[in-house]
């Protein structure tokens, strides 16, 4: 089968299934991340050491039939300069007392967060150790049929060096995230 492509170091093979969202997010204050612990080389933006981190909270959110994402877009101008902007997208069932406090909290102006993820296709990022993240939207509906959900949506978003560090595997990621 005619399916291996090889582009000067990425290749593709048919069982290369991108499979799209997040399974897992942690979030932990900025300032809780050790840089120099982790390893972080940022021209591979790859985690060398895989060093628990302190204070992280993982936030469960609607994988049946929500929606979870994490994109980013790196933008290379012609003066030479770059950005990067991630953004994470997820999606928590029910307006409850718990959610609102909780989403409240982590949106506090001038909050730094960093967040570690997984993706459903078993990719394991850390985003936003650069410069941080912070909570640009927590959105909030009812409803208005009983079809629709009742739903808060929490959208995290930064400018960063760099595309997000990647962590090598889950045992790696694990130890992280503890």
């Amino acid at each position: 089968m005619a399916c291996t492509v090889s582009l000067s170091g990425i290749t593709y093979d048919c069982t290369d299934l991108g499979i799209g969202g997040i399974t897992r997010l942690s979030l932990v204050a900025k300032s809780a991340v050790d840089a120099a612990a982790l390893a972080l080389n940022s021209e591979t933006r790859i985690v060398g050491a895989a060093v628990q981190v302190t204070g992280v909270v993982d936030y469960t959110f609607n994988l049946k039939d929500g929606f979870s994402a994490f994109n980013e877009v790196k933008t290379v101008n012609a003066d030479g300069t770059s950005t990067t902007v991630p953004t994470i997208t997820v999606e928590f069932p029910k307006m409850s007392t718990a959610n609102i406090t909780e989403l409240n909290e982590v949106a506090t102006p001038g909050a730094e967060l960093v967040a570690f993820i997984e993706t459903a296709a078993g990719t394991y990022h850390l985003v936003g150790a650069d410069y941080g993240l912070y909570a640009s939207t927590v959105d909030m509906s009812s409803g208005a049929a009983r079809s629709e959900k009742n739903r808060i949506q929490l959208t995290l978003t930064g400018e960063e060096n760099g595309l997000a560090y990647s962590i090598a595997d889950k045992t790696d990621f694990e130890t992280i995230i503890g």
